[in-house]
């Protein structure tokens, strides 16, 4: 990172001080907050932690590799940094996590509501591409798996019918990539394994 002669960064590692997790309803494990009031007299609470796995709504399931004390313009915040694919880094201010969408993986009982819905019939969406892409791509950075696992759905029938655009393709191919990395997580698999039961998967998929 190139840093102009306004900009001043300084990082540092945030120790996490060492407080059981309470694990949520969805299987997240949640920090309870614990650490000094911060300057509006609220206190911080961690939701995720170093290790932690985590879905990124654009980019799909990775694991919280730090957490990071950055000082820029003056002003010290704490980042979840995230490694993904293709050596992208990712780094998510703590605060702003939930408004991100960041969130944790699926637990392995919801996977099978998320193959109930690979396997249900196809939305049949408006026939106007432009439409179309606007549904798919909202749905697509949803954040939600349900709504990214009808999109690779819907447009692997429509791959059955008769060539995809280019768009679409893309499309395709990002919605694959977003849901095979956390059923990795979920199912605690290789991407290999958990590709070929997609598409196991999506075989028995029909029109509604």
């Amino acid at each position: 990172m190139s840093i102009g002669a306004r900009e001043r960064l300084e990082v540092s590692t945030v120790k996490e001080p060492e407080v059981p997790a309470e694990r949520r309803s969805d299987g997240v494990d949640v920090l309870p907050a614990h650490t000094p009031a911060n300057r509006r007299g609220h206190e911080r609470v961690l939701l995720f932690r170093k290790g932690d796995k985590v879905v990124h709504p654009r980019h799909g399931a990775t694991v919280v590799e730090d957490l990071l004390e950055l000082e820029m313009f003056g002003k010290r915040a704490i980042y979840l940094k995230l490694c993904l694919p293709y050596g992208l880094t990712i780094m998510v201010p703590v605060d702003s996590a939930e408004e991100v969408g960041l969130r944790g993986v699926v637990s392995i009982e919801e996977v099978s509501k998320v193959f109930d819905t690979l396997q249900a019939g196809d939305d049949r969406l408006p026939i106007a591409w432009t439409q179309r892409y606007k549904t798919y791509l909202a749905k697509l950075t949803s954040g939600d798996i349900h709504q990214v696992s009808e999109v690779v759905r819907d447009l692997s029938l429509r791959e059955r019918e008769k060539a995809l655009s280019a768009a679409d393709k893309r499309m395709l191919a990002k919605g694959r990539e977003i849901l095979i990395s956390e059923l990795t997580f979920a199912f605690d698999s290789t991407m290999e394994h958990v590709e070929t039961m997609l598409d196991h998967v999506l075989d028995e998929c029909r029109y509604a």
